[in-house]
């Protein structure tokens, strides 16, 4: 009869600064939680305002939406009482194709988070976690311009602010971030292969 032998070393007890993570990443976990629970309830309020709302407070203009506490928005600044059911139709894929990148990114970090919390650190799923925050980074800046176009080409267009410097520096951050998820698999592959080799 033959007996196996395991020669994998023992694991480690966790490092204090393993613990400090573990720690952290819980409050984390439950901040990202509330954060990704509070944009999918921003994009069903942005959907009542665009289809059911009929004050004058919140209107839209060429220099993007306003919130005005007189109930007087400027004369260019229209209130979604007075668009067409065409306009508002035309506006509801552009609400919800804005609002997955936010979504899908804080849900990212509340899954990265749960397993740090879980001690599970560098791993293949959480630089795959970490990946996909990178592409919903990239995806967040450039969607405001692929609307733009959708909405110019079917002539409802009211918002013309849709270029800004922020989504520069977030396209750059999301293409970072993606690298930075590869580098932590190159890491971790390296890191295996000289765990298995006698």
């Amino acid at each position: 009869m033959a007996s196996i032998v395991d020669i994998a070393p023992p694991r480690p007890a966790p490092t204090p600064s393993f613990r400090k993570i573990r720690a952290a990443s819980r409050a984390f976990e439950l901040l990202f939680t509330v954060l990704f629970v509070f944009f999918i309830l921003l994009a069903i309020f942005s959907l009542w305002i665009l289809l059911f709302y009929q004050g004058d407070i919140i209107s839209i203009g060429p220099r993007g939406g306003m919130i005005s506490t007189s109930g007087h928005p400027p004369p260019d600044f229209i209130p979604f009482r007075y668009w067409r059911l065409g306009q508002k139709l035309v506006y509801v894929p552009d609400v919800i194709v804005r609002a997955l990148p936010s979504i899908f990114l804080f849900w990212n970090l509340q899954r990265l988070f749960r397993l740090y919390s879980q001690g599970e650190v560098f791993t293949d799923r959480t630089a795959r976690l970490i990946q996909a925050m990178g592409v919903c980074l990239v995806a967040d800046a450039a969607l405001p311009f692929l609307c733009h176009l959708v909405l110019s080409a079917t002539g409802y267009e009211i918002d013309k602010m849709w270029a800004h410097m922020a989504a520069v520096q977030e396209l750059v951050l999301g293409a970072v971030v993606f690298v930075i998820a590869l580098v932590m698999q190159a890491g971790r592959e390296i890191e295996e292969d000289r765990e298995g080799f006698v």
